[in-house]
């Protein structure tokens, strides 16, 4: 049975790849599950300024290099 492909964005990617998950990122950056949830799993997703702030803060404690180009394009 082929997997189905799931679009995840970059940030979804991130995650991935660094074993974590939306549950992790909702309880380190102290963001609703539901946008934690969409923004993983939608690359057109544009968040606020607020929300990366707090979405970075929570994942350079992995990864202490990320930027916000990593996990989004800022048009």
């Amino acid at each position: 049975m082929n997997r189905v492909e799931q679009k995840r964005s970059k940030l979804g990617i991130w995650l991935e790849r660094h074993n974590r998950d939306t549950d992790w990122l909702t309880r380190t950056s102290g963001l609703e599950r539901k946008m934690i949830e969409e923004l993983a799993s939608n690359p057109r997703k544009s968040p606020r300024m607020i929300t990366i702030r707090k979405i970075l803060s929570a994942v350079k404690r992995v990864d202490p290099t990320i930027k916000v180009s990593d996990l989004w394009d800022m048009n």
